[in-house]
């Protein structure tokens, strides 16, 4: 054979052989290791998320407090919806919201909460297909069978006398 022969078979010995390790490779990881995986990198983003979260709401707390040692009329008007206490100033007659009106506005501001927040899939797609058993089995013994085809076809060829 000639050495361009003999690189081609090389070159498509180990595309083949690249290709069917792959794939078994990855019917042997696809349970517990890759899926792991992504779930642990889910729980990992939404912790930060939730750091995030916290650093916001530290940084709108120490706003309101540098706000209130500024300005003290400020912790009056906080002190009346803090404690739900009925402002009281002469000559003037504030609104009160009866508890139902408030109660619907707070269930309608909830389920719109709810509704925004759509979780995304823990697994992608692929890897939730690959976890099912039927086409975990197929997938390693393609994988497996194309292997051993690239033995087969793309192996070292028998040695003749001519060759030696």
């Amino acid at each position: 054979m000639t050495r361009l022969a003999l690189t081609i078979r090389f070159l498509f010995f180990c595309l083949f052989f690249g290709v069917g390790a792959g794939a078994m490779t990855l019917a042997i990881l696809a349970e517990p290791e890759l899926r792991d995986f992504y779930l642990s990198r889910r729980a990992l983003d939404e912790v930060y998320a939730q750091n995030e979260i916290i650093k916001d709401l530290t940084d709108q707390y120490v706003a309101r407090i540098e706000l209130i040692e500024r300005e003290p009329n400020v912790l009056d008007r906080v002190r009346i919806l803090a404690f739900n206490q009925p402002p009281q100033r002469e000559d003037t007659v504030f609104p009160r919201g009866d508890d139902a009106q408030l109660g619907q506005q707070t269930q309608a501001l909830f389920e719109m909460l709810e509704a925004r927040e759509i979780a995304p899939r823990p697994l992608p797609d692929w890897l939730m297909r690959c976890l099912e058993p039927n086409i975990r089995r197929a997938l390693f013994l393609a994988g497996a069978g194309l292997a051993m085809l690239t033995f087969i076809f793309f192996g070292s060829s028998r040695r003749t006398a001519e060759d030696m």
